[in-house]
């Protein structure tokens, strides 16, 4: 299996507020290259399926995808404030890869979601 940034595995997740009730769920792998290659876990982030079609709420840490790009009906949320180290067991198949405009929009999403940048740093003087 390859772990790359940018690709996108359904596993079974384990919710942090119910360990004992495991889901299947997207996620988005964050990491690449030996940092990943030589551990049995890697860092991601959720993907949440839009189930019909309906007004997102868009916060600025999440990053909408189009139904094309994440293969889906109505298209999917990447939840950019909440990483989770998925064990490399945990992984069911690999779904697809997003694309690099994507990912960059990811980049900043992220930097929003963790605290590293904050909203006000981003809005025009």
């Amino acid at each position: 299996m390859f772990y790359i940034r940018g690709a996108v595995f359904l596993v079974k997740f384990v919710p942090p507020d119910q360990p004992s009730k495991p889901i299947q769920k997207y996620v988005l792998c964050l990491q690449e290259g030996k940092i990943v290659e030589n551990v049995n876990s890697f860092v991601a982030v959720v993907i949440t399926t839009i189930k019909e079609k309906k007004e997102i709420k868009d916060y600025p840490w999440q990053v909408i995808l189009s139904p094309q790009e994440s293969r889906t009906e109505h298209g999917a949320i990447i939840i950019c404030n909440q990483i989770h180290t998925i064990p490399k067991d945990n992984i069911i198949e690999h779904k697809y890869t997003l694309s690099d405009a994507t990912m960059k929009e990811v980049n900043a999403k992220l930097m929003l979601g963790i605290g590293i940048a904050k909203i006000e740093d981003l809005e025009p003087d």
